[in-house]
């Protein structure tokens, strides 16, 4: 009887162990080959960062650049503001894009100019989301040329805070006209 019980645990052992053999683990996907173009590339000039990311959708890849700035307030580590332009699809318009500390009220609309004389770009609340509240227009040809023959470093970007004080944060133009003009070739 024992001998029977053995012969039993034996047998469905071997069973047990013949299932596990048969049965493999699914197969991992082969990983995506990696091109030989960079998937982001950076470029500085002055303080304006030219960047750009292939995008794939379907069999096509698209190359998206955008134009942006980190506004860091002197003596901070943290930027108190970006603003970025660039376009989705090479078919959109330019957009100017600023993202903003979460501490601003609705009321006004933020607004960006170069100088005293700059009728500057009013932008339209989008959304706020944890890190900061982004606001955005489409930025016109005739803006971007005024805004590529600043003289002025100093341009300003003017918000009222939750507090209902008007707050005018300076950036700078340094670099400018030259991040414009490559982006303009990396996206024709």
């Amino acid at each position: 009887m024992i001998r029977v019980l053995l012969v039993a645990v034996s047998l469905t052992a071997i069973a047990a162990a013949q299932c596990l053999a048969q049965t493999k683990p699914p197969a991992k996907p082969a990983p995506e080959p990696v091109s030989s173009e960079p998937e982001t590339t950076t470029a500085s000039y002055g303080v304006w960062t030219l960047r750009c990311t292939h995008r794939q959708e379907g069999d096509t890849t698209q190359r998206i650049c955008e134009v942006e700035q980190s506004v860091v307030p002197q003596g901070q580590q943290n930027p108190i503001a970006q603003i970025g332009i660039g376009r989705l699809s090479p078919k959109d318009d330019l957009h100017i894009t600023v993202v903003l500390p979460t501490n601003i009220t609705f009321q006004n609309a933020p607004k960006i100019v170069a100088d005293d004389k700059d009728p500057g770009v009013e932008l339209t609340w989008r959304r706020c989301v944890s890190g900061g509240c982004i606001a955005d227009a489409i930025f016109k040809d005739d803006t971007l040329r005024a805004w590529h023959a600043v003289a002025a470093d100093t341009g300003r970007l003017l918000f009222t805070n939750a507090a209902g004080q008007n707050v005018a944060v300076e950036f700078s133009f340094r670099g400018f006209g030259k991040a414009m003009d490559a982006f303009a070739k990396e996206s024709s």
